[in-house]
């Protein structure tokens, strides 16, 4: 029921973190790599300043220069036979692990940079480093790159707070009540690294909380995706959280967040959540608030919503699945808002439509000359089009419009490889959405 709002929501998840991290950290997953997961798997987890990069001459290519070879003129990556770069921590503060405040720390250059070549934040002042010693030669490495480390710029200048959080997770556990309260006053909306590792943790480890969490706790979570800026990564990972966790009112503010921003992730990671709520609630006041939409915005994100989850005859009734076909039938015509006629259009795609929407979607495209419709609209029209069809029991196809977009591609060659691409994937063939993204 849910599989593909999850898979839409969780992907966009993934690389939403990814863009926000480290401009040079490469390969990693966000969730495995925040402040609690490398706190639970380092060894010694220390703040200190990097002080310099040494060249360590060696008597073979060694395994560093071979993983590493230069690219970008060593800014990227720069490893050079027969030399191992190895950095040098300025020790600080030992947080985790047996290691002697005020030492020297050695540890195997990152991707072999050179120290003009660290992130300036790394080379400005002290930072929290995540390290392990490695199997292959018992040296330390920081994990996950740059996203084993946190600096005093990703933590808004206060590295203190980011040090105190570590101290008491190594004291007490990274679940349980008491975490949670921990990661819940960590959440401060400031984009900081502390910040959003702690919503990624409720948004992908809800399963670990769901046993100690309280009502109190639940209600926390829901006010802080209200408070949440739109577009921050900290509200894309508590929408998740308040329909994983879901506090009392959780449906209503869900929709009040999602309503009040047009941003595509927010509308994904929202509907994914109001299904782990309540699909059937969630899908009758979409509908409902279609009715009191007071502009085209807000219908588009009701729409996007409504092609997303997606309401199924045989599980959401035929009333909920009437209404939707319904709806965005109406908005099929040339005068929609071409913002809105796209997500519909998208939407007629997704919700499997069959036949409900053939004619109107033939009348577009047969007044594409005179209509106003841009090349994006037609395209989106013909995919649409394409998947109105039935599959049987056997896995034969039956388009309804076979034959007429034979019949256009024939005659229209501009639109010939859409029609075939559309008819052999029409739910994996891409209609660009408000976003200006392919959906």
């Amino acid at each position: 029921m849910k599989t593909k709002t999850l898979f839409c929501a969780l992907a966009l998840l993934a690389m939403l973190v990814a863009a926000e991290a480290s401009a040079e950290a490469r390969n990693y997953s966000p969730h495995r790599t925040t402040v609690q997961q490398l706190t639970e798997s380092a060894q010694l987890v220390v703040v200190g300043r990097l002080d310099r990069v040494e060249d360590v001459d060696l008597t073979e290519v060694g395994i560093d220069a071979a993983a590493h070879k230069r690219l970008n003129d060593g800014k990227f990556q720069d490893g050079q036979d027969y030399i191992r770069r190895e950095g040098v921590l300025k020790v600080n503060t030992v947080l985790k692990g047996n290691v002697d405040p005020g030492s020297e720390l050695r540890f195997v250059s990152i991707r072999q940079l050179r120290f003009d070549n660290y992130d300036a934040d790394l080379r400005a002042g002290e930072a929290v480093y995540f390290l392990s010693a490695r199997i292959e030669d018992g040296r330390y490495a920081i994990h996950n790159d740059e996203r084993g480390t946190v600096s005093t710029q990703e933590s808004g200048g206060d590295l203190m707070r980011t040090s105190f959080y570590i101290q008491q997770q190594v004291k007490d556990g990274a679940t349980g009540t008491a975490a949670l309260d921990r990661m819940l006053d960590a959440i401060r909306l400031d984009g900081s690294r502390l910040s959003v590792d702690c919503a990624i943790e409720l948004s992908w480890r809800h399963e670990s909380f769901a046993p100690d969490i309280t009502a109190p706790q639940r209600e926390r979570i829901l006010a802080l995706g209200r408070l949440s800026k739109p577009g921050s990564e900290e509200r894309n990972q508590l929408l998740t959280a308040m329909g994983r966790l879901p506090a009392e009112g959780a449906l209503d503010a869900l929709l009040e967040i999602m309503l009040g921003d047009a941003n595509w992730s927010t509308t994904s990671l929202a509907s994914m959540s109001l299904e782990y709520v309540d699909r059937g609630q969630a899908i009758a006041r979409l509908l409902n608030e279609y009715e009191l939409a007071q502009d085209d915005t807000t219908r588009m994100v009701i729409v996007r919503s409504l092609g997303l989850i997606r309401p199924k005859l045989d599980h959401d009734g035929a009333e909920l699945r009437t209404r939707t076909l319904n709806l965005v039938k109406g908005l099929l015509k040339s005068d929609t808002d071409k913002v809105l006629l796209r997500e519909a259009l998208i939407a007629s795609r997704d919700l499997r439509s069959q036949d409900a929407h053939v004619s109107e979607l033939k009348a577009l495209l047969d007044a594409r000359d005179t209509n106003g419709l841009t090349a994006n609209e037609v395209n989106a029209a013909i995919i649409a089009l394409a998947a109105g069809r039935t599959v049987d029991a056997e896995g034969n196809v039956n388009c309804f419009a076979k034959d007429y977009l034979l019949a256009l591609g024939e005659a229209d060659p501009v639109l010939d490889q859409v029609i075939k691409a559309a008819m052999k994937f029409p739910y994996t063939t891409l209609i660009l959405g408000a976003d200006g993204k392919g959906h």
